[in-house]
């Protein structure tokens, strides 16, 4: 059951014939039975016209249980006085407060004492990540680690070894995060979040 609220924020993704993967952050004004309605930012007039009667679009919202994601279909545009879309009885839960892992590839520094490397990223996760070692930490090791985010911005933060297992030639090490900001977990997760909604629209696409 998602539970939705007055003023929770959701997020609405689609297409314009200039754009792809357009994506806007609307707040809900009321919840009855299967529709939403939506309060429109004021700094994105500019796609209303992009948004009319009918049109399919991707919705994302984060609740206390979790993140959802569903297809749904404007009911009323936003030139009219509430701005409407489905609430559908199929949903997909993509992201759990657990902190599901995604598969990324991204640049990984490590840092220990005297000791620093680079490495690759198998998956990240709010809570986590697995990645190619050169050599097998040891369970329960410190490290520093900053993570490179496709745009060049990075993560950092510190983190736990959890274990390493021999993969074929090479070792998979799995860190938990000990001290990271809430800022920086979130962009991860915004970031796993991202790379399902692209997982989902593949396989819609090829199915």
């Amino acid at each position: 059951m998602i539970e939705l609220d007055k003023g929770q924020k959701i997020k609405i993704n689609f297409n314009t014939p200039l754009r792809n993967d357009v994506s806007i952050t609307c707040e809900i004004k009321e919840c009855k039975n299967d529709r939403i309605s939506l309060v429109f930012p004021k700094e994105q007039q500019d796609f209303i016209k992009d948004l009319p009667e009918g049109k399919e679009i991707e919705v994302v919202i984060y609740t206390n249980s979790g993140i959802f994601a569903f297809e749904s279909i404007i009911i009323n545009s936003p030139l009219e006085q509430d701005f409407v879309i489905e609430l559908p009885d199929e949903k997909k839960k993509i992201q759990r407060r657990d902190y599901i892992r995604t598969p990324i590839n991204l640049k990984l520094v490590l840092n220990r004492e005297d000791m620093n490397y680079e490495t690759r990223t198998i998956n990240v996760g709010g809570g986590g990540i697995r990645f190619v070692s050169k050599e097998k930490p040891n369970i329960n090791d410190l490290w520093k680690f900053m993570l490179v985010l496709p745009e060049g911005k990075t993560i950092s933060g510190l983190g736990k070894v959890l274990y390493t297992l021999l993969q074929g030639s090479v070792n998979a090490s799995v860190i938990t995060f000990t001290d990271i900001t809430e800022t920086e977990r979130n962009r991860l997760i915004k970031l796993c979040l991202d790379e399902e909604i692209k997982n989902l629209k593949y396989k819609k696409a090829n199915s």
